[in-house]
């Protein structure tokens, strides 16, 4: 691992809770993050299989600079699927050569490791965490307001108050990473959220 990374990891540490704000809806599954703080893996140690193009992915565009031998495995992301699924979990990596964040699943599809980049760096990974956190806090804090959600849905003050929340969440989102932000995860998973507000 690069030494600013491990002593960020040192120093800060990755969040284990509170659980809402480690649980994703996205489009197609809900996962959850569990990070293992102090039991940070190489993904070689992590039981990732390993085929024909390891250390590379076998996608070209990933390729041309990724070295999975360099990755190290922070913690895991299971979802709702259920057992037996392929997409059962991935784990949260740290690229320990230019510090990228990926999701990285354990499995070969077609022979291939799939990857899916989630922040540019480890610094703004933990401020996007944050970020999302507080946008659920102050989305929730807002639906306390009415007890039955098609009330919400039918008022204009929620909708511009939800969409101001949104629009923030947005800002800081691109703002902690600004090189990973566009069509990347942070993104495409923000609208998701705004789905969920009505807003979307």
């Amino acid at each position: 691992m690069r030494p600013e990374d491990a002593g960020l990891l040192r120093d800060i540490g990755l969040p284990v809770g509170p659980e809402k704000a480690l649980a994703l809806s996205l489009r197609f599954e809900n996962v959850n993050i569990i990070h293992r703080p102090g039991k940070a893996t190489r993904l070689t140690d992590a039981g990732i299989e390993q085929g024909k193009h390891f250390p590379k992915t076998g996608h070209p565009e990933i390729d041309a600079w990724s070295d999975l031998s360099q990755f190290v495995a922070l913690g895991e992301v299971p979802n709702d699927f259920g057992p037996g699924s392929f997409f059962m979990t991935r784990f949260i990596c740290v690229d320990g050569v230019r510090g990228n964040v990926w999701w990285v699943y354990p499995k070969l599809l077609e022979g291939k490791t799939s990857c899916c980049l989630f922040n540019a760096s480890l610094p703004a990974y933990l401020v996007c965490l944050l970020a999302y956190k507080e946008f659920r806090e102050e989305w929730y804090a807002l639906m306390e307001e009415y007890p039955d959600e098609d009330d919400a849905l039918n008022d204009p003050g929620y909708i511009s108050r939800a969409e101001r929340i949104h629009k923030a969440f947005l800002q800081r989102l691109e703002s902690a990473d600004p090189l990973g932000f566009k069509e990347g995860f942070w993104e495409c998973h923000a609208w998701n959220e705004a789905i969920l507000m009505g807003v979307g």
